[in-house]
Order: C-alpha cells, then structure tokens, then sequence
C-alpha cells in the first residue's frame, strides 16, 4: 500500500488552554500516522476552525512520514468568542470534523 496519511483518532486532538479565552492564543494538537508500508513525500496539512463566518485556518507544509510513523502536529490560533467547529485535511484528503472548541470571553 503506497503511503497514506491519516488522522489518528486513537489519540485525540488537544486545546491548550483547555478553555481558551477570547483575544488569548491557544494551540491545537493533533496526532497523524502513516498506515501504508511506503514513506510518504512532503505534504499538507490544513486545520481549519469556524463558526460560520469567523474563524481562521492554518497550512502546514509536513516532512516526510515514513511508513508506519505518527507525528504530532500543531496549529496556534487568536480568536473572537465563540463556538467554532474543527476540521483537518491531510495530504489533500479530508476534511475530517473533530469537533468544536468553545472560545469564552475569560475576564
């Protein structure tokens, strides 16, 4: 099987804070592994975060996988309160939805 990047949802995606406040930056991890018996090329990965008009997204450009390795990946965002839905593309498949992240307005 050539290379094929997946989420891996053995392990599953992170917010850090774990409640984010509104204006505040916080990241969001995730874990990806390769499951085909060839490395992989470079790729992209694109993490997109949006209640429907807001939100913002991040493009990562991701080194090689080799053939049955994960890899943790992160994306830092700065963002308005709200309810925000998840979403990932790796390698151009996707997007995989996972989930939402509430951003509060902390005093």
């Amino acid at each position: 099987m050539p290379a094929t990047i997946i989420f891996d949802d053995q392990v599953s995606y992170v917010t850090d804070p774990v409640d984010p406040c509104s204006g505040q930056p916080f990241s969001v991890s995730w874990q990806e592994k390769n499951i085909g018996d060839a490395d992989s090329d470079a790729y992209q990965d694109i993490f997109d975060i949006d209640d429907h008009g807001t939100g913002d997204s991040a493009s990562l450009q991701c080194d090689p996988l080799a053939a049955g390795a994960s890899a943790m990946r992160s994306a830092t965002f700065t963002l308005p309160s709200g309810d925000y839905n998840m979403s990932l593309v790796i390698n151009g498949k996707g997007p995989a939805m996972l989930g939402n992240v509430i951003v509060g307005d902390c005093i």
